[in-house]
């Protein structure tokens, strides 16, 4: 391989590591003869192409890549993570599988997998895996992240927000901790530092409409004329009618018709205002973030 082509190939893998996978497919398409057959030509195309969500395209480029050279546990790490974006989860864990039984103790594989299981409801698995995984590398933002998944999809907000803070201590800028960190915040009921977080993390991913949505409704849920609805936010209507309700009659009951009257009067202003604030409020968040 010439110089040239490896200069090529080392920008490459520098555009990558920096998040920037469009100059990575450019670099590559400079790649000619024995260069762009080389096995690092196949996984920088294969991660490029799956950062840019082009799913399908990575896995038959990963899979040449794998037929050309043999197993190789980079190359199925992404082969994993691309066929899991695709929802083709076992075909994902069968990738994720052929590269542990190549090294079992890769953190990078371990979490994969672990994700798999997450998408498929398997919690407790993909606990046991993280775990696995931060016993080869307990400071890493990555294997803090996956914590914070895992706590999310098990109810543990607050194991989520420690997981999160912890990711972003490892790394401030890494936009995936930003939003578990948005996320953690606001179901522990910080919704200001939630709107900070999911605000940055979508805004490092202007490409992620998900994100952007998030972040615009953390920003609908801090406005100043949402604060009265705020403590009902997390509490089942039907529970909250059924608690109004039975005040109203309890009053009654107990001979306090003036106030019982007073409070029924109260809580039809307040849901009337509950049915007309949140649409009012949208649209003026909306009109602001150009959509």
């Amino acid at each position: 391989m010439n110089e040239t082509s490896e200069a090529r190939l080392r920008m490459a893998a520098h555009w990558l590591q920096i998040g920037r996978p469009e100059r990575v497919l450019d670099e590559l398409q400079g790649l000619s003869g024995d260069a762009a057959v080389d096995y690092r030509a196949y996984l920088f195309r294969g991660a490029a192409l799956h950062a840019l969500d082009r799913d399908a395209e990575a896995v038959d480029v990963l899979r040449d890549g794998l037929a050309q050279h043999g197993p190789f546990p980079a190359m199925l790490h992404v082969l994993g993570s691309a066929l899991r974006s695709e929802g083709r989860l076992p075909e994902a864990e069968a990738a994720f599988l052929q590269g542990l039984s190549l090294d079992p103790n890769d953190p990078d594989l371990l979490l994969g997998y672990a994700h798999v299981c997450l998408a498929a409801g398997q919690a407790e698995k993909a606990s046991a895996l993280v775990e696995r995984a931060a016993s080869h590398a307990p400071e890493s933002v990555a294997v803090s992240a996956a914590r914070a998944q895992v706590a999310f999809a098990l109810g543990k907000d607050r194991d989520m927000h420690r997981h999160s803070t912890e990711a972003l201590s490892y790394d401030p800028e890494d936009p995936n901790a930003r939003a578990l960190h948005g996320t953690a915040s606001m179901l522990t009921g910080d919704s200001r530092a939630g709107y900070n977080s999911l605000r940055s993390a979508a805004a490092s991913q202007p490409g992620d409409a998900d994100l952007r949505a998030a972040a615009r409704e953390a920003k609908l849920f801090n406005h100043p004329l949402m604060v009265p609805l705020r403590p009902f936010a997390r509490v089942n209507p039907l529970i909250v009618w059924v608690g109004a309700v039975a005040v109203i009659y309890g009053l009654r009951a107990a001979g306090l018709a003036p106030l019982s009257f007073a409070f029924a009067l109260f809580w039809l202003a307040f849901c009337v205002y509950s049915w007309v604030i949140p649409p009012l409020v949208r649209r003026w968040v909306n009109r602001e973030w150009g959509s």
